[in-house]
C-alpha cells in the first residue's frame, strides 16, 4: 500500500506534468494561428490592391450587383486576421504603463469616434467629472480596448440608439473586488441585448453572434484590460441593450 505522502507527491509530479504538455500545446497554437495569419494577410493584401487595380482601370466593373458583396467579404477578411494577430500579439506584448489623464483621454476618443455615428440617427454620448482623474496605463492600449467597446455597442443598435460611456467614482464594492482604489467607466448601449448563455459566452475568442463579427473585439479588450489588473463584466437584458462596466486600478501593483 503506497504511503499518502507518496501519492500526494505523484499526483503533484503528474499534475506538473500535464501543465508543461499544455504549454507546450498552447506554444505549438500560437505559432502556427501567427504563421497561419501571416500568409493569408499577405495574400489577402496583394488581391486588395488587385481589386483596386481593377477597378481602376475598368470602373463600369463596381456597377455588377456581386461587387458590393465581393469588397464586403474582402474587408471582413482583412478586419479578422487583425485582430487574430492583436490578440495572439497580446499574450507577450510588454505595457507601456505612464501616468496619464484618462479623463482627457476619453474626450479624445470620444471625439474620434464620432465619425462613425455621423449621418445617422445613432449617438455617442460621454460623461466624466471636469477635473482631471489620473492613472497608470499604457493609453494605446487601451485606446484599443475601449474602441473595442464602442464598436461592439455601435453595431448592436441597428438603424438608431445610443452608445454611452460613463467615467465615475467606483463603488465600494467595486473597490473591494480590486482591493486597491478604482476607477470605474461604463460602456452602455441600447440595443438589442444579450442573454444569459451569450454573456457566458461573449468573452470567448472567435464567438460572435453578428454575421460580419470576427468574435475578437471583446476578447481583446478583456485582455488588455486585465492586463492592467481590471476587470470587465457585462450586465444585459434581452430587447433593452447592455451595460460593460470596467475596473481599473489607479496604481496597478505592476509598476510599484
Amino acid at each position: 500500500m503506497k504511503h499518502p505522502v507518496s501519492e500526494i507527491n505523484a499526483l503533484k509530479k503528474e499534475n506538473l506534468d500535464l501543465k508543461r504538455q499544455l504549454e507546450n500545446v498552447q506554444k505549438d497554437m500560437q505559432a502556427s494561428l501567427s504563421a497561419i495569419s501571416h500568409e493569408l494577410r499577405n495574400s489577402l493584401t496583394l488581391i486588395i490592391g488587385s481589386i483596386q487595380l481593377v477597378e481602376q482601370d475598368y470602373p463600369d466593373i463596381t456597377s455588377c450587383p456581386h461587387w458590393p458583396g465581393i469588397r464586403s467579404d474582402l474587408n471582413h477578411m482583412q478586419a479578422f486576421l487583425q485582430d487574430v494577430s492583436s490578440y495572439k500579439s497580446l499574450q507577450s506584448i510588454e505595457f507601456n504603463r505612464r501616468l496619464c489623464d484618462l479623463t482627457a483621454f476619453l474626450q479624445d476618443m470620444n471625439r474620434n469616434c464620432q465619425t462613425w455615428f455621423d449621418g445617422t440617427h445613432r449617438k455617442l454620448i460621454l460623461s466624466c467629472p471636469e477635473k482631471p482623474v489620473t492613472l497608470y496605463a499604457d493609453t494605446a492600449k487601451l485606446y484599443q480596448a475601449f474602441t473595442n467597446l464602442i464598436k461592439n455597442g455601435l453595431e448592436v443598435l441597428g438603424t438608431e440608439g445610443t452608445v454611452s460611456l460613463c467615467l465615475r467614482k467606483a463603488s465600494e464594492k467595486e473597490t473591494e473586488t480590486l482591493g486597491t482604489e478604482t476607477i470605474a467607466i461604463e460602456i452602455k448601449d441600447t440595443g438589442s441585448g444579450l442573454s444569459a448563455e451569450e454573456q457566458a459566452k461573449i468573452f470567448q475568442p472567435f464567438y460572435t453572434s453578428k454575421p460580419s463579427g470576427t468574435g475578437l473585439g471583446l476578447p481583446i479588450a478583456r485582455n488588455i484590460i486585465e492586463s492592467h489588473g481590471g476587470t470587465i463584466k457585462v450586465s444585459s437584458v434581452p430587447g433593452k441593450g447592455s451595460v460593460f462596466t470596467v475596473l481599473l486600478p489607479r496604481f496597478p501593483d505592476v509598476i510599484k
